[in-house]
């Protein structure tokens, strides 16, 4: 898949976050769902993030979960909420992610290297939600 491709099926994706047992869809440059905009002007942002599918490759179940939990203990000092992210190619499992209220824009991109992700979703007070390429984006072919 080239970049402008593997962009496009970021951009694409449908990011559902689980708040009291609701499914709040968040669409990258869309405004966000009432509930998740309510928590964000609440905490000034928020951040989506997920471990899974380092630089985009696949890897199992078990890998995924297992740097998915990795995941959690460096953002145990944070109150995070599930999420997935789908995509429009059902060959691709959902990746199991967490929205993560009040992170700042820095800590989120240094989480978001750490864990090889080539981006992730950016919520602000009274902003669409943005997707943020990581330098790992800008380093890929």
């Amino acid at each position: 898949m080239s970049k402008k491709e593997l962009e496009q099926h970021y951009l694409n994706t449908t990011y559902s976050v689980f708040i009291d047992e609701k499914k709040c869809a968040i669409k990258i440059n869309k405004p966000l769902p009432a509930v998740i905009q309510k928590l964000v002007n609440k905490e000034k942002s928020a951040a989506i993030l997920t471990a899974w599918n380092p630089r985009s490759q696949a890897l199992s179940l078990a890998e995924n979960k297992s740097r998915n939990n990795e995941l959690i203990l460096k953002l145990k000092n944070y109150t995070i909420f599930n999420a997935v992210g789908q995509g429009e190619d059902p060959s691709w499992l959902a990746e199991e992610s967490y929205l993560i209220p009040g992170i700042e824009k820095s800590q989120a991109d240094i989480m978001a290297v750490k864990f090889e992700q080539y981006a992730y979703v950016w919520c602000e007070s009274e902003k669409p939600a943005s997707l943020i390429f990581t330098q790992l984006w800008q380093n890929k072919l």
